[in-house]
This record gives C-alpha cells, structure tokens and sequence, in this order.
C-alpha cells in the first residue's frame, strides 16, 4: 500500500500526522517494514515540523510496546472483536487508543479526527463504529485502564515463551517493564577529556556518571547540541555494550606481556563503531572490518569526528584472510538483537525471526574464521546482543567441541562495577536488560542485553 500524500497545506498538522502514523503504522505492523528506513525516505515525514515528527515517532514507537494492550482495551467495546484482517480499522483504533490511554491527549480531539479519518479511508458505517467504540473508550477511561493486561502481554507469543523457558517470568516481566519506556542516552567519554570538561558535560546533559567515563541522561534535544560534539572527544554508547571493551582491556594487561599498544587487534562486524572507538581511545592497534558499505560510511562518519583514523577493510568476516594473523579478535556478531528491544520497540511486533538457522551458521562460520587466522596465545572475545541462548552459550559451546586447542578465561567480579550477578558458571557474562540498577533520582536503569564470552587459544 502506497503512502497517502496530505497535499492540503491548510490542514492541521496533527491531523495530517495522524493520517501519516496510520499509514506508517501499516507497513510496519502489517509488512514488518523497519520504522528508522520508512521514516528516512517517506516524504511526508520529511516535510512535517519538528514537533510533529517527535509526535509521531512517539506514537507509533509506543503503538509497538504497547498494542496487544491496546488491543485489548477497543476489543472489550466491540460486540463482536475487530477483525485484525481489517488493517486499516485495527490501525485507526491502535492509534486512538494509545493517543487516550498512553499519551494523554484530550481525549475527544483525538476521537474526533479518528472519526474524520476513518470516514476519509473507509467510508460513513466503519466510521460510526470506530466513533461509537472510541466513545465508549473515553467514557470509561478509568476502568479501561484499570482493565489493561499485564505488561508481559505485550511481547509475542514465540518471545515470551522463549525468554519464559529460559529466564523464569519474573525475570522476563522486569526485562519488559523496563522495555516499556525509551532508553536513557549513555554518552561514553574519550580519555582525552579533562575531568573539569566531564563535569561540564554532566551538568550540561543534567545526567550521572553510571560507570567510569559513562555518563547517563534523559537528554531529548538533538546529540549535536551536546557539549563537546565537534571536538569528537565522546560518542553514544549503551552501558552494557562498553562493558565488553572494558573488560577485554582489562585481560590484555594480564595476558599479554608486551605493550597494550603493540597488540594487534581485529574488530569484526565493526560498525557504527563504538567498540573500536573505545580500543583506539585506550591506544591501540586495531584493524576493523565490515561487510556494509552503508554501515561502513556511518562508522567512517563517526570515526572523522572523534578524530580517529583505523584502517576499515569491506569484507565478510567469515571469509576475510590477511597477511599476517591477528593477537586478538573481537567479533561483535551478527545476530537477532533481541537484547535491545528497549531501543528497537519493533521486536514487540516482529515474527519469529525465519532465518535464525542463517544467523546461527553465519556465527559458527565467523567463530571459525577468526580461529584460522589467530595468533597462538591469542584471544577471541565473541560479543552479541541477542538474549537467545542459541546465538550465544550454545554457540561458544558448539566452537569449544570442535576446537580442543581453545579454552575459556572467566570474567571475575572485580573486573567491571555491577557485574557480579551477569556471571554465569562457565564464566562468560550473560547482561540481562534488567540487571543494571544505578538507584539515581531522574536516572533510569537498565541496559541492552548483551553476552560475552572471551576465549584463548592454547600455546
């Protein structure tokens, strides 16, 4: 289904906004369109205010968390359910109904234009049942809050009951409660920085310093506003994903007995780029490579601002062979990414994923790869942000059965702050989105999910 151009210049831009949500809202729900790609090339989006774009990102980026609920609610006021074939009435009252429950707009006004709108896409009696539900809706806004179904409803059903089986539902309500609202912007912090210019930062951005050089902040005006942006001296990380640098430095200092500086260092699967940042702010030799010519500009982007220059080679990691083998490689891999569903609300809406048996074999393949072309003595540290287990333990464990010569070193408590309940008993680090608590006042918890495991190869 083609967009729907607003050409009536005269209209008022919520209303169009709203038209555009329903339509935007189609293709991702309906065709699992990905939100960020529909909004860089949809034209209507691009000419609406900034306010309005905010609005609407804010919408629909709920819609996603919150639409069984949603569901639920105009459900309970329909004789007979709505039929979810009905793309555009689902959508229509999707919307509405997350705009009077969720976003607290007055709740007629946006009855009112749902009304216009239906009447516009689907004629006069879909309208007046789209009016007579959303009245009955604002009528009992109190009970019909009360009626929304727990929190955990709102994953899909091959999500919850995987991460059910794995992790228990306690554990995987607070993961979804947590994903319920948009993440903090975590800011990592260059080591070039004077303290004096971090306290600034911090002030500036109103955040706290979470863990050493990371700050955390509700920020809502554009990065570029942001103390410091041109000078490049920090760059938007997640607090769980600066973990794994973090403690791979930490075991190069142990491991090696040479100059941290003289390691040769492999990122794999290296864009945006935040991993290799933190390697090259510690003075490191690092090569990076990436298969994406689109991420690839990104990452180049990134690395002119913080005034770093790495060598970045455009190549599949599974089948990149160099000159001369590497001391340590870093794969950041491939993955479903279900661990960030905080930041990516559109897992809330995503069907099971049909080529994670691509995705698992493209991982072992990588994992083979970076053995073949390690030195003896040398590391893998194999990184993903799936909280599948198959993506992660089962993938270290399947690589250790065909690879006697390799062993696993344990990450320990004292290691990284906050750590101590993310290691498991092999001694890998298994990050759940629940497991960060920083008891800040305005500081929010939680991170993305992440597994680590860091593994060496016998002399």
């Amino acid at each position: 289904m083609k967009p729907i151009r607003i050409h009536n210049k005269n209209q008022e831009n919520i209303k169009s906004t709203r038209l555009i949500a329903i339509n935007i809202w189609i293709l991702i729900f309906y065709k699992h369109k990905n939100l960020d790609k529909i909004l860089n090339t949809s034209f209507d989006f691009k000419k609406l205010e900034t306010r309005d774009k905010s609005f609407l990102y804010l919408l629909l980026n709920t819609a996603m968390r919150r639409h069984n609920q949603a569901e639920t609610i105009y459900n309970k006021y329909s004789n007979f359910g709505i039929d979810k074939k009905n793309r555009f009435l689902n959508s229509i009252l999707t919307m509405a109904t997350i705009e009077i429950i969720w976003l607290k707009k007055a709740p007629y006004a946006v009855l009112n234009e749902a009304v216009k709108i239906s009447k516009k896409l689907m004629g006069e009696k879909q309208s007046k049942l789209v009016n007579a539900i959303l009245r009955k809706i604002v009528l009992h806004i109190d009970e019909s809050i009360k009626s929304i179904p727990d929190n955990i409803y709102n994953l899909p059903e091959w999500l919850l009951n995987s991460w059910t089986s794995t992790y228990g539902k306690k554990i995987v309500k607070e993961i979804v409660e947590i994903a319920m609202n948009p993440p903090p912007l975590d800011i990592m912090v260059s080591n070039k920085i004077s303290k004096s210019q971090i306290e600034e930062l911090i002030s500036e951005v109103q955040g706290i310093e979470i863990f050493p050089n990371l700050i955390r902040c509700n920020y809502k005006k554009p990065v570029e506003t942001i103390p410091y942006y041109s000078e490049g001296v920090w760059w938007i990380q997640d607090a769980a994903s600066q973990v794994a640098c973090n403690l791979l430095i930490s075991k190069l200092k142990i491991h090696f007995s040479k100059e941290i500086n003289k390691i040769k260092i492999l990122d794999m699967c290296s864009a945006p780029g935040g991993k290799t940042a933190q390697l090259l702010d510690n003075g490191m030799e690092v090569v990076s490579i990436e298969k994406s010519k689109f991420r690839s500009k990104e990452f180049l982007r990134n690395m002119k601002r913080l005034n770093f220059n790495p060598l970045l080679i455009n190549v599949e990691a599974e089948i990149y062979k160099p000159e001369n083998n590497y001391d340590v490689i870093l794969i950041d891999a491939p993955c479903s990414s279900t661990g960030t569903i905080r930041k990516n609300p559109d897992i809330f809406i995503k069907p099971p994923p049909e080529n994670l048996n691509d995705l698992t074999s493209l991982q072992d393949n990588i994992l083979k790869n970076a053995a073949k072309i390690l030195n003896q003595n040398g590391l893998i540290m194999y990184v993903t942000c799936s909280l599948q287990k198959i993506e992660g333990e089962r993938r270290i464990e399947k690589f250790l059965q065909e690879n006697e010569n390799f062993s696993i070193i344990p990450f320990l408590q004292n290691e990284h702050p906050k750590i101590e309940s993310c290691i498991t008993e092999n001694g890998f680090i298994r990050i759940l989105p629940n497991h960060f608590n920083f008891n800040y006042k305005n500081v929010m918890n939680g991170s993305d999910g992440f597994f680590i495991a860091l593994l060496k190869m016998e002399k």
